[in-house]
């Protein structure tokens, strides 16, 4: 079985006009690779799953989703791949799809768990 690695955003606090999270998702190799997505409600401090989805992302190719979050005013992105050449962003958007302060991730600041 192939090695999995783990990424987290960590805790992020809503901005003000949170409506939703967008995730992109790049496979930056020369394979097709699954991918599963997971996002936390973390809002009443127990982890709550709104929203898991595995993907397939072709090679060199990304995907992005869209997850409604209007409710949460404190949550977290998991990303799941075989590979460390999965590149992610996250981003809290507004309902114009504005990147809200303090709500961007890039892939570098993503953390390894």
């Amino acid at each position: 079985m192939a090695a999995k690695y783990h990424w987290t955003t960590g805790p992020i606090s809503s901005s003000l006009g949170l409506d939703h999270i967008m995730v992109d998702v790049l496979n930056n190799t020369s394979t097709t690779r699954s991918v599963r997505i997971n996002v936390y409600d973390l809002t009443d401090g127990a982890p709550v799953l709104m929203y898991t989805k595995n993907v397939l992302i072709k090679a060199f190719s990304s995907i992005n989703k869209k997850i409604e979050a209007s409710e949460s005013a404190i949550w977290e992105v998991r990303i799941i791949a075989s590979s460390k050449r999965i590149l992610a962003w996250v981003g809290g958007q507004d309902e114009g799809i504005m990147n809200l302060d303090g709500n961007v991730v890039l892939s570098s600041q993503f953390q390894l768990i």
